[in-house]
């Protein structure tokens, strides 16, 4: 039976959609609830009159990232349908950071679930007593400090001298956030509702055992929570990144999962078209896979490689956006990777997904990613780039610096951000980038005066620049060649102004502005090309440039003068401070 489309569910009147989702069964709804982005999940949910058994039946990563996109305040409706294990996956991801707990993330949870409902609260309590005795004390620790009567003392001097916080005339509590007083004060008498012995146990725990080892114990037993449920920490996450040895995809025994068609399960534990993008290969790979057992394997092991990644991205989990991303950077790669390891091993893209561990075919994809990175910080490290990356035209410096990432990035100019790589295609586009950079910076090193002393050797107050900054290696190449061609020698400084209209007239004869001259098509005379490249050819000898190459940057650098200047009278003076393509002295003559 085919599955309901959420965005077409959503467009029906309130009772309608109600009625449709009704109709599905359990398992139906439960497709429709996960094929529906997280901002609008809770609004399929509560249609069901199953709504209880779809969100406990959420896997609880999908719980959390549906938390998170709707927002913890407006999410209450499906925390009150969520188990008490499900609320605390939440709550270990939410309220710790690395080794350390977010006091602020707790008492606004705590204040949260009072709001879902006295039962949600109870449930979790209860769940606690059984599952993690560490926990409680940890969180209360931040909070409030504990004074015990003495045996001996009687009640009265215990409130004359103790503070006035009390629910048994044993305990004495104060709280060091005034302000937090009665959400902290509800949940002590919630705990001693709930079990007087748990209420006992917390607070002697906090008096008895030291903070360092209460809260040892509660990592541990949060790092054991989260690995059971597929996240790991840290430190065993940053295999997903790890060079791949050979480029060789481990492959998996597959004869297990070729027989039949998919589980009957209720909820998987991940839907990957949700995540997927934009990504030919990975899609087309997907849809000839699903269904089939294989595809659970797949799905396991994608889940996996996820939890890795926001792990050691250090993904901001209150930001939704983020948490996308990520999974979409997952997608990216598994993308590059299977057309990679496709076309290096003749198989289809199916093939190599049905058969290879995902893990691997990531880090094909990372290990291409940092090739490229390592060509880029060895072309920085060479010195012949500035540390900011001036004089490089903009493209070339975004390019640059999305490789320096300490997660390599696509500049994407289209959506003016930085995103994953995805094609083999763009990292040939990014190596052709790489290696002209790399041209150009070797050029320039040749050409006196260096980079570096640039801003104390020109008179930039008096050029058509408005800023160093905006000057490009391109432009400073052509105006070292003019200075050559106007009889000086090939460095680069200000050309002078009246210098301009002779300079045309040198370069761009009348002729080079129609089609009948020398060249295929609109361009600089050849003739002008030949002697630019023979003023370059003694001083990039050990450069390692082939006449060939010389001759295109030549040409290229040529067209841009070429192209503002064709359209101008040939009578008229060339007005300096209008050019873009030459660096002019307009006070010079």
């Amino acid at each position: 039976m085919s599955i309901l489309k959420p965005d077409s569910l959503l467009t029906l009147p309130e009772a309608e959609a109600e009625a449709v989702m009704n109709e599905l069964s359990l398992a139906g709804q439960a497709s429709v609830v996960l094929m529906t982005p997280w901002e609008r999940r809770q609004e399929i949910i509560l249609l069901s009159q199953d709504s209880r058994a779809l969100v406990q039946g959420l896997p609880v990563q999908e719980l959390f990232w549906t938390v998170k996109a709707i927002g913890p305040q407006d999410a209450v409706h499906i925390l009150n349908l969520a188990n008490a294990e499900q609320l605390q996956f939440v709550f270990d991801l939410d309220w710790w950071h690395k080794a350390e707990l977010r006091p602020e993330k707790i008492a606004t949870w705590i204040l949260l679930l009072f709001e879902t409902g006295e039962e949600a609260m109870a449930s979790w309590l209860r769940w606690l007593m059984k599952k993690d005795e560490t926990l409680l004390p940890a969180i209360l620790r931040p909070f409030i400090r504990i004074y015990k009567k003495p045996d001996d003392m009687d009640i009265q001097e215990a409130k004359d001298k103790f503070p006035q916080f009390t629910l048994d005339n044993v305990y004495f509590i104060f709280f060091k956030k005034e302000t937090l007083q009665p959400i902290w004060g509800r949940f002590l008498m919630k705990m001693l509702e709930v079990s007087p012995g748990l209420y006992r146990d917390v607070l002697e725990t906090i008096l008895g055992e030291t903070e360092a080892k209460n809260m040892e114990k509660s990592l541990r037993l949060r790092h054991s929570r989260i690995g059971d449920w597929g996240l790991p920490d840290y430190y065993e996450a940053l295999d997903i990144y790890a060079p791949l040895p050979g480029n060789y995809i481990k492959k998996v025994e597959i004869a297990y999962f070729e027989g039949g068609n998919g589980s009957d399960i209720l909820l998987p534990a991940f839907v990957p078209t949700l995540y997927m993008g934009d990504y030919p290969v990975l899609r087309i790979a997907i849809e000839e896979l699903s269904g089939t057992r294989v595809m659970e394997r797949i799905i396991q092991e994608w889940v996996g490689a996820a939890n890795k990644v926001l792990m050691v991205d250090d993904v901001d989990l209150d930001d939704p956006d983020a948490l996308r991303n990520s999974l979409f950077k997952v997608a990216a790669f598994l993308n590059l990777g299977l057309e990679a390891a496709a076309k290096t091993e003749h198989r289809s893209s199916k093939d190599i997904l049905k058969s290879g561990v995902i893990e691997d075919i990531l880090r094909l994809a990372n290990t291409m990613t940092r090739r490229l990175a390592a060509k880029a910080r060895s072309l920085v490290d060479s010195g012949r780039i500035s540390k900011d990356f001036s004089y490089l035209p903009e493209a070339w410096a975004d390019v640059l610096k999305g490789l320096l990432f300490r997660r390599p990035l696509l500049w994407d100019p289209v959506l003016s951000k930085y995103r994953p790589f995805c094609d083999t295609a763009e990292l040939a586009a990014t190596e052709r980038l790489i290696t002209i950079a790399d041209e150009w910076t070797r050029l320039m090193s040749c050409i006196i005066p260096q980079h570096g002393n640039w801003a104390l050797e020109i008179p930039w107050s008096s050029t058509n620049l408005g800023h160093l900054n905006e000057l490009i290696f391109p432009q400073a190449l052509l105006t070292a060649l003019a200075q050559k061609t106007l009889g000086g020698e090939l460095k680069f400084y200000p050309v002078p102004a009246g210098k301009l209209n002779y300079l045309r007239s040198t370069w761009f004869p009348d002729p080079s502005f129609s089609e009948e001259k020398n060249s295929s098509g609109p361009g600089p005379l050849l003739e002008t090309v030949k002697h630019c490249v023979e003023a370059l050819q003694p001083i990039v000898e050990q450069a390692d440039f082939t006449r060939e190459r010389l001759n295109s940057i030549v040409k290229e650098s040529l067209m841009t003068l070429y192209e503002e200047w064709m359209g101008l009278p040939a009578d008229i003076p060339i007005d300096g401070r209008f050019v873009s393509s030459l660096i002019i002295d307009l006070e010079a003559d």
